[in-house]
């Protein structure tokens, strides 16, 4: 039985079959030796549309690869350019902000003005309670005793200790501090006491006349206000009244200083 089918397999592909399509073979190779070798430009323009075909389906593969490198180029881009513009807009407000404080401080002059101009690096309650921790010492030239100047020209404090890049401004509102300073239009002498947290306190004589919303001013180069009366205490068995004032900048709000001596 098992020769039998091998033998019926193998007539399949007899002599009968391998004839025929070795004699076609034979022809078809002599052909194109003939053509090649009389008309050698046959071959040329038969394979050039294969040829042309070929090359436009590499170039529309290529185009196409292209397309999505491009694509994935401009996503990238698109991308870093909104991140440049988020951060062009964050430093464009703190720009704007810190040109709106130094407005304040300075004016809208736009001359050098005197003294050093400093940053606050500190205050309470990160910095010791009336104590200003700023970003200029004596490599830009601030000693110690200078005094520090906040908005418009109020007095804030004076320079207690520096160094080489930093200096500690004590308030004059600092607990327990006396500040030479006048107050009311008679420019009458008083002596004005630091309370803390900004605060100030002084006692005048009973007679004096001070009243409620006089200013006060601290001594020096000029009548500098520093604050105004909210309350004057009197006792009729003192002859002194007691008086509590405000002052006219928060100091633990100011953000730029100008040192002068």
């Amino acid at each position: 039985m098992k020769t039998q089918f091998s033998r019926r397999r193998n007539s399949i592909i007899g002599p009968s079959f391998v004839g025929p399509v070795s004699l076609t073979l034979l022809v078809v190779v002599l052909i194109f030796v003939l053509v090649r070798v009389f008309a050698p430009g046959v071959v040329v323009a038969l394979g050039t549309p294969l040829w042309h075909g070929g090359t436009m389906l590499s170039a529309g593969v290529g185009n196409v690869g292209s397309f999505f490198t491009s694509s994935a180029k401009l996503a990238n881009d698109r991308d870093r350019l909104l991140r440049e513009n988020a951060a062009l807009t964050v430093e464009n407000a703190t720009l704007a902000a810190r040109a709106s404080d130094l407005t304040r401080l300075l004016g809208t002059r736009t001359e050098p003005g005197p003294g050093i101009l400093a940053s606050v690096l500190a205050r309470p309650p990160v910095s010791p309670y009336d104590v200003l921790v700023i970003d200029q010492g004596t490599e830009s030239g601030v000693q110690t005793g200078m005094r520090a100047l906040g908005a418009g020209g109020i007095p804030l404090g004076t320079v207690e200790s520096v160094s080489g890049s930093s200096a500690r401004v004590m308030l004059y509102s600092s607990s327990g501090r006396e500040t030479e300073s006048w107050v009311g239009e008679q420019r009458l002498p008083v002596a004005l006491r630091g309370e803390g947290s900004g605060a100030f306190s002084a006692t005048v004589a009973r007679e004096a006349g001070v009243n409620v919303g006089d200013m006060i001013y601290v001594t020096g180069a000029g009548a500098l206000p520093i604050g105004s009366v909210t309350r004057v205490e009197s006792d009729p068995s003192s002859p002194r009244s007691h008086i509590d004032i405000k002052p006219l900048l928060n100091p633990f709000s100011t953000v730029w200083v100008t040192l002068a001596p």
